[in-house]
């Protein structure tokens, strides 16, 4: 998960309740998103906790109140943020009653102003016929923000009638703003599998790659997959403006994780394109993983898949990086299993790059020298030791001796 994206996210959300132009809280870019979240929770906290007391007071009243009544009296007297602040202490089925007969209009009107924390018991009563309108106005609106807050509260009819009524970049927006992004894959898992692709086509054209990742971050590995390979398999020009995407907003440790879960046939058409061999990208690429130790095991397969001489351009990279980060990949190949993916790197290294590495492996941990020298022993590593270059096996042999 990248916690960059995550921060973007909960900006957006502050500055929606805070009703602030999109951008005023950029300066918050390097904070920590739970710091935020936690700003924004006691935020709201404080605007619904003001006046409490009167709109308990409001609640009582509509409660002997006819529905239509209360209903007439909401749109024409109160208003819809006086009518958010009341709704939490209002029963749940009389608050329905009420919503049934309130325009579409006035009721995105009043969502905008919930917290749904404190209404939950209503959302998730809220009938169909009353959601999809109301999903159908809120997207016109562009209220995103609005309805990432209710989708941890809503029952699966109600997300596949919400989900109808957006257009892919409404849903693609409002994923990004998800307040409970574990429910996101079950959410997707709702949708009709075509509706996908066309999410994908809209972060192309719109420029939201950001949030495609962000999405394809928060998806199982099964769901994830095979829309992976649909990202493998656009066409040249669309990777390219990935790229660039992702490059401007170093938002590599996004990517990778998506590129590590493709088929081999979507690697090999994602690593085959040009974006991918400039060296400058290889090195931003491969600096990312030095920088973040837990992205060796999602750079690995995309190296690997890379073309003959850019792959070479892309191992050297990686052995000359500094010590501390190679022993992370070794020590990273070992836990995961990854040397079938490491040991064909190593044959590409040139004279410069071996040395490095020996240097490395002779001030290695006597321990993890010693779990790279049983390779020896793997029967499924056989065919692919002998190419490994003699002097990093020779380091190898003498810091196991030490």
């Amino acid at each position: 998960m990248s916690a960059r994206l995550e921060t973007a996210a909960e900006i957006l959300k502050l500055e929606r309740l805070l009703s602030l132009e999109h951008g005023t809280l950029e300066f918050l870019g390097e904070v920590a998103p739970s710091e935020i979240r936690t700003l924004r929770e006691k935020a709201t906290d404080s605007l619904f906790d003001t006046g409490a007391k009167s709109m308990a007071r409001l609640a009582a009243a509509a409660a002997i109140t006819p529905s239509a009544l209360v209903a007439t009296i909401a749109e024409k007297s109160f208003g819809p943020l006086m009518c958010a602040r009341a709704a939490a202490a209002v029963d749940p089925a009389k608050a329905i009653d009420v919503a049934k007969r309130l325009s579409p209009d006035f009721l995105a009107d009043a969502t905008i102003e919930l917290d749904p924390r404190r209404v939950a018991r209503i959302i998730a009563g809220v009938p169909t016929e009353l959601v999809e309108p109301v999903a159908r106005e809120l997207g016109r609106r562009k209220e995103h923000v609005t309805m990432g807050r209710f989708l941890a509260f809503v029952p699966d009819h109600s997300i596949v009638a919400a989900m109808t009524a957006l257009s892919d970049e409404a849903m693609l927006r409002t994923a990004f703003v998800l307040e409970h992004k574990e429910a996101l894959d079950h959410a997707v898992g709702l949708l009709p599998p075509e509706r996908l692709p066309g999410v994908l086509r809209i972060a192309s054209e719109q420029g939201l790659w950001a949030e495609a990742l962000d999405l394809l971050d928060h998806l199982s590995h099964e769901r994830r997959g095979p829309i992976a390979d649909v990202v493998g398999s656009m066409e040249e020009d669309v990777v390219a403006e990935l790229v660039r995407a992702v490059s401007a907003a170093d938002l590599w440790e996004a990517l990778l994780p998506v590129v590590s879960v493709m088929s081999e046939q979507g690697r090999l058409q994602i690593a085959g394109r040009p974006a991918f061999h400039e060296p400058r990208i290889l090195e931003e690429i491969v600096g990312s993983a030095a920088r973040d130790g837990r992205l060796w095991p999602d750079l690995l397969p995309l190296v690997v898949a890379l073309p003959g001489v850019v792959r070479a351009k892309a191992a050297d990279l990686i052995a000359r990086q500094d010590p501390h980060a190679v022993v992370d990949l070794i020590t990273a190949a070992h836990g995961h299993a990854l040397w079938p993916l490491l040991l064909p790197v190593l044959t590409e290294l040139d004279e410069e790059s071996r040395a490095h590495m020996v240097g490395v492996i002779d001030a290695a941990d006597p321990d993890l020298v010693s779990a790279v020298a049983h390779l020896r022993e793997d029967p499924d590593l056989t065919d692919l030791l002998p190419l490994v270059p003699t002097d990093i096996m020779s380091a190898v042999d003498r810091a196991v001796a030490r």
